[in-house]
């Protein structure tokens, strides 16, 4: 028996993550994604996220690069 890890979905606006709680995979994320209440200022298009458990960088779907977050760029800062 597989052990499977439990994905977050989430949409990046701007430099914020908001969570997609409901969303189970990559098809779902994306169609919430596209809802009015998860898109940027002006309309813009949503950049779906996913990461691997609650300590993980947030990574965008489409090609897995790692996603600065407001949280993470002070990191940086701090550092």
């Amino acid at each position: 028996m597989s052990t499977r890890r439990t994905v977050q979905w989430g949409v990046l606006v701007g430099e914020t993550v908001r969570p997609l709680p409901k969303a189970q995979n990559v098809s779902q994320a994306l169609l919430m994604a596209e809802q009015p209440s998860n898109r940027g200022k002006r309309g813009s298009k949503s950049v779906v996220v996913f990461r691997d458990g609650e300590h993980d960088m947030w990574k965008r779907h489409r090609d897995n690069a790692p996603v600065p977050t407001q949280f993470s760029l002070f990191d940086q800062e701090a550092s």
